[in-house]
């Protein structure tokens, strides 16, 4: 392969669901290829990219646009799953050897936002984003989001805001990396849990329990909170 062929098999297999998927456009645009190679690719291209990250975070980061006035908020969204990849008995036939493996992985969304010149009152404009993503542990994940959110002016911010789902792993981590930011949990699962609590309270009967969350709890805590 040449390095521009390399290239644009790479990308095309980030930007499909699927090696098989990839393997199908690359033959589209002229280039058939078996999953098993582009596989092969990904992997040597993404050692080396983690390589060249060990590198960049082993250096002080440095705002890359020092120029731009300090944002009004710095979002932090934090969150974890169980990605699957190809395990050491994929594509045989027989194997004791596991074919997919589920491996945990981290995300981070960092945001900085501002306030815009005009019209009075309009919500805040996002000036920067940038996401990061970790197959190690918290901490990992954590120094990489650091080192990007330092660059994209996380230093200047004039509130910090971290984001999450209630693992007590993310908390953790804010109050090791960021001790200054508020927390909060995200709305969907309070949501979640919520309803849990409420089905509970009421004898898991969904039409009790609907105007006790919705109507109780939800409310006050649209109006601050005031009433927990």
């Amino acid at each position: 392969m040449s390095p521009a062929l390399e290239e644009k098999l790479a990308f095309t297999a980030t930007l499909t669901g699927s090696y098989g998927a990839a393997g199908l456009v690359a033959g589209k645009w002229g280039c058939a290829v078996d999953d098993s190679v582009l596989h092969a690719l990904v992997q040597r291209v993404g050692s080396k990219a983690e390589t060249q990250t060990q590198e960049r975070l082993q250096q002080v980061p440095q705002e890359s646009q020092p120029q731009r006035r300090a944002s009004e908020l710095a979002l932090l969204m934090i969150d974890g799953w169980l990605a699957r990849f190809r395990g050491p008995g994929w594509g045989k036939k027989k194997s004791e050897q596991e074919r997919v493996n589920g491996t945990k992985s981290r995300t981070e969304c960092f945001t900085c936002m501002s306030k815009p010149a005009e019209p009075k009152g309009a919500g805040g404009v996002i000036v920067d984003k940038t996401v990061v993503r970790s197959q190690g542990d918290s901490m990992d994940l954590g120094r990489r989001r650091h080192w990007e959110a330092v660059r994209g002016g996380l230093g200047r911010a004039k509130e910090k805001l971290v984001l999450g789902d209630g693992m007590v792993w993310i908390w953790n981590l804010k109050a090791n990396r960021w001790p200054d930011a508020r927390a909060l949990l995200d709305f969907w699962h309070g949501g979640q849990h919520l309803w849990s609590l409420g089905r509970a309270y009421n004898g898991m009967e969904e039409a009790k329990a609907k105007p006790w969350v919705e109507s109780d709890c939800i409310g006050c805590a649209m109006d601050g909170g005031k009433q927990f």
